[in-house]
């Protein structure tokens, strides 16, 4: 019997410095996320005064759905510029644009040039995953992207864990400094610019195509697959978003009367737990895809996530949410890392960074109205206990019922080599 040789042997020096910069751009993508997560509340709180209490959930969601369009568009547009410009240029780009106006969000003075600031940051962010996961697919053979891919889709659980740090290092501190820790990836800029090199793959298909858009939706083929990755992104996003997000303003109703400093180091406590999930579902997710089929093992947790989330966020105390949230994240967090092998094997060279960040992020846009209504709910409820939230859980729950009857029409790429 033929020993299988481990996905990491014989990578080069240059493979292994582009599997790195990817997951620490990552990395710093998904802390950038939660250092807004942590910093919301008291910001808000501050910059709304006593109309926090009627209005702070509608303002928070609709920062929150203007982050998420401005992720859709940056992942489009970059997308289609990684394409066009190349991976590694586009990636240096996005992460010098979410570092820039991340650290600017700590002058910001009232919540709508917040909301300016988040969606420019949103820009980069978006366009920094697209540009990434077509570098990574590209720069390394075929039998290292599910290993490559539990590595890159692990900062779904490391960002968090380095903001939440952090946020401890600072807690009951001012809101503002959270966001100037934003600004450190910037660094790794550098790095990019003076070491890594755009893959011969990508630099050969670079004028195959000029429209990659058009190109995609030219073709039966492609089209078919960019609509289902589409669906099945939007589902993973929701899932993902909904948790996560309103997780801070979960610790804070359930923590009443306690010193701010107490629910910093409980919401951080938290966020750290619930992503040891989030890193045992990422190193799952790739190996069940390599066993069992892409299409399966994202079918299976996109049953087994709605679960998690109704059981639970159902009546929530602190201790319930220390046991559940971990699991809600293995689930609902953990199946993203198939998107990261999954969508760049659904589309050729030409425009592979274009149809991927088209499935990845244009979800975002069809999610958008979920936190807005969540928002609403949870100032007409009183609050994120009685009502909001729970209802944001049921509205998850039935998308994933689309990303369940979409599956069967999206193809099996298991074993198969890289579209060229």
């Amino acid at each position: 019997m033929e020993r299988r040789v481990p996905w990491f042997q014989g990578l080069s020096r240059t493979q292994w410095l582009i599997l790195f910069v990817a997951w620490l751009g990552w990395v710093f993508d998904v802390a950038d996320t939660a250092l807004f997560n942590f910093a919301k509340v008291p910001m808000l709180q501050q910059m709304l005064g006593p109309e926090y209490a009627k209005i702070g959930g509608r303002i928070d969601a609709l920062l929150l759905s203007v982050f998420l369009v401005g992720w859709a568009v940056g992942g489009l547009i970059f997308g289609i510029l990684a394409d066009r410009w190349g991976r590694t240029r586009t990636l240096l780009l996005t992460i010098f644009l979410y570092c820039v106006f991340t650290g600017l969000t700590a002058l910001c003075q009232n919540p709508w040039q917040v909301g300016a600031a988040r969606f420019l940051t949103a820009l980069g962010i978006g366009g920094e995953w697209a540009a990434g996961v077509a570098l990574v697919s590209e720069a390394l053979p075929d039998r290292a992207r599910a290993g490559a891919a539990s590595l890159i889709q692990s900062a779904a659980a490391f960002g968090p864990i380095l903001a939440s740090l952090a946020n401890l290092a600072l807690k009951g501190g001012a809101w503002q400094s959270l966001f100037l820790v934003g600004i450190v990836p910037a660094l790794l800029c550098l790095v990019i610019r003076a070491f890594v090199a755009e893959p011969e793959r990508s630099l050969r298909a670079r004028n195959e195509t000029k429209s990659p858009v058009r190109d995609i939706f030219a073709s039966r083929e492609w089209r078919r697959n960019a609509l289902v990755a589409i669906v099945i992104g939007v589902v993973g996003i929701a899932g993902a978003g909904t948790a996560t997000y309103w997780a801070p303003n979960l610790v804070k109703a359930v923590s009443a009367g306690l010193a701010k400093s107490v629910v910093d180091a409980r919401t951080s406590d938290l966020v750290i737990l619930s992503h040891m999930g989030t890193l045992v579902g990422v190193i799952l997710v790739p190996w069940l895809c390599q066993v069992f089929g892409r299409k399966r093992t994202i079918l299976a947790f996109f049953i087994a996530a709605p679960v998690a989330l109704l059981v639970g966020l159902a009546d929530p105390t602190y201790e319930k949410l220390l046991l559940f949230m971990p699991m809600v994240n293995l689930f609902a967090i953990g199946v993203s890392a198939a998107f990261v092998l999954y969508f760049p094997e659904l589309f050729p060279t030409r425009m592979r960074a274009t149809g991927a960040g088209l499935a990845y992020n244009v979800g975002r846009l069809l999610y958008v109205p979920i936190p807005l209504i969540t928002g609403a709910l949870v100032d007409h409820f009183g609050g994120p206990l009685k009502g909001g939230i729970a209802t944001a859980v049921v509205l998850t729950g039935s998308i994933y019922l689309l990303g369940i009857v979409a599956i069967p029409f999206a193809p099996e790429t298991k074993g198969q080599p890289l579209p060229e």
